[in-house]
């Protein structure tokens, strides 16, 4: 080769005089990858700023400054050494699946969203799975691939390599504090009013959305002891020639309260429920805005001001204790399970049975009834008892609506049977949705007559939803929002009772003060205490004020 460059003396020169291929520096990698990340994902999060802070441009910088450096600090802290293109590579995954989210369906990936990602099953998953979910993440994913592949680090010692993260993360830190201090009166009323922007700044929120609910999930792996509650809870003993009680609670699945028309809602969508003597409440609350939150919340003595679901999972629920006073509870399932609530007690997940009404792990709810119709049947050899049976619904579960409900029940066409509902028209979304509905209503109706047939027991039923669902108005879709920033479609939900006329006459309901209570504002918190005066448990956990049939027992007038 030598020889060949001497024979050659331009060669031997461009030998001498070519640069080598520079390699980078770990921290210039760093900031060149925070840049690009703060720079790509962060539209939603400038398009806020412009909103609630037009004109306050220095404000604006500041922010953006912000959360440049605290991407940047993600970037120093966890990519250390060999971990730095990996990491990077993550964070730049964490924005693009978070930007696609918040782009498409107007939610944020908080820790509360993750968790009912996380305990969701893999058929609710597929729904969310699209070509351009895909495509999304392909697009965004190509500058830093590139970026890595293209980038050499420049290998330190470990002494270079420790001084020099020290040190940068240090100055780092000093600017991030630097900054609130220097503009903190403008910062932190910007924070206190505007709390749902922090949310949209990409990728650090979801990253310390993850690490908040790491950090739960750890302490929640903890043994830790399991309280008995409501030792002191007792019944009176059975009256002779009194039938026992069943109440059958069907547990809906995002369905908001202005889509019935048993609630005033223009469209048809509960037929025969209309025709029925039933209740509906057209004021009710949800404890949550998700699944994973909301069942635990609404069974546990907890209100939603001071749920602590670690506390709730760890100590009994009222389930719990209406089967300890000697209540025969079962729990039926066709969603994605009871979140911890069922299980001390005798349960099935219908989805995970063979069914021609079930595909891709999840079944029509109308296999709900026949699961009823069976537990009944088996009831028939022992009617002393009292008994509660749970159906958890699939209802109305996005973004596949049109899934929900059977070729019979579609009332409203043309449906949305695209799983990227934002590409749908308005109008097909709302078709879909009121469909899953209508669904509803023949279970309910159905459970309903099914009731009406069991002649060995004082019947009732209770229907309420986990939460509602956004179905686009301004831009937001699904569900999970933080409640305090999630609109009144998720957290308005409808709750439905029907009642036979010996169970009516055996708790001694004023009919007229029901129909009253319609209109009175109640929550998810008022089931643990009803269900308790339902079934005459005493124990000074119950509050009457939060049992929505005690004002109305003519004793109780």
């Amino acid at each position: 080769m030598s020889d060949s460059l001497l024979r050659f003396p331009a060669l031997l020169w461009l030998k001498k005089e070519a640069a080598p291929c520079q390699s980078w520096h770990p921290l210039l990698f760093a900031v060149v990858a925070a840049s690009a990340m703060t720079l790509m994902f962060n539209e939603a999060f400038f398009q806020a700023l412009q909103q609630h802070i037009p004109g306050q441009f220095g404000l604006q910088l500041s922010l953006l400054a912000l959360v440049f450096l605290l991407n940047l600090l993600l970037v120093l802290l966890f990519g250390q050494g060999r971990a730095l293109k990996p990491v990077v590579l993550m964070l730049f995954f964490a924005g693009a699946a978070a930007s696609y989210f918040q782009h498409s369906f107007g939610v944020v990936l908080d820790k509360d969203m993750l968790q009912n990602a996380l305990e969701t099953d893999s058929a609710e998953a597929r729904g969310l799975l699209s070509l351009d979910l895909i495509w999304h993440l392909a697009q965004w994913m190509a500058f830093p691939v590139l970026l890595c592949v293209v980038a050499r680090i420049q290998g330190q010692s470990w002494r270079q390599h420790l001084l020099h993260s020290a040190a940068a993360i240090a100055v780092v830190l000093l600017s991030v504090a630097a900054l609130g201090a220097a503009q903190f009166s403008e910062l932190a009323p910007f924070f206190r009013n505007y709390r749902d922007v922090k949310h949209l700044a990409l990728p650090v929120s979801p990253v310390i959305a993850a690490s908040s609910l790491a950090a739960k999930q750890l302490k929640a792996a903890v043994p830790q002891q399991f309280e008995v509650l409501a030792r002191d809870a007792s019944r009176p003993a059975a009256v002779a020639g009194q039938k026992p009680k069943l109440l059958v609670l069907v547990l809906g699945e995002t369905a908001r309260a202005d889509h019935f028309k048993l609630n005033g809602y223009e469209r048809d969508t509960t037929p025969l429920l209309d025709q029925l003597p039933v209740y509906s409440f057209a004021s009710v609350s949800s404890c949550g805005t998700a699944t994973a939150h909301s069942v635990p919340c609404m069974f546990s003595v907890q209100n939603r001001d001071n749920y602590d679901e670690t506390v709730a999972k760890n100590s009994s629920n009222v389930l719990d204790i209406l089967a300890a006073t000697g209540v025969d509870a079962y729990w039926l399932d066709n969603n994605s399970g009871c979140k911890g609530v069922c299980d001390r007690l005798p349960s099935e997940f219908l989805f995970e049975q063979p069914d021609p009404r079930c595909t891709d792990g999840q079944c029509l709810d109308s296999v709900l009834l026949d699961a009823l119709k069976q537990q009944l049947s088996v009831a028939q050899t022992n009617t002393a008892l009292d008994r509660i049976i749970v159906l958890h619904q699939l209802g109305s579960h996005g973004p596949e609506y049109f899934r929900r409900s059977a070729a019979a029940d579609k009332h409203f066409l043309p449906e949305c049977t695209d799983k990227q509902i934002q590409l749908c028209a308005p109008e097909q979304i709302i078709n879909a949705y009121d469909n899953s509905i209508v669904a509803t209503d023949q279970l309910l109706a159905s459970v309903i007559a099914e009731l009406g047939q069991q002649t060995g027991y004082d019947s009732a039923m209770l229907y309420l939803s986990d939460h509602g669902e956004s179905l686009g108005e301004n831009g937001v879709y699904l569900h999970g929002l933080p409640y305090w920033m999630a609109p009144e479609a998720q957290t308005h939900i409808p709750m439905i009772w029907w009642m036979s006329a010996d169970e009516a006459d055996t708790e001694r309901l004023d009919k007229d003060c029901l129909k009253q209570q319609q209109q009175q504002p109640l929550s998810q918190d008022y089931l643990f205490h009803t269900l308790l005066g339902f079934f005459n448990v005493s124990t000074s956990l119950y509050q009457s004020r939060l049992d929505f049939l005690a004002p109305c027992r003519r004793g109780d007038l």
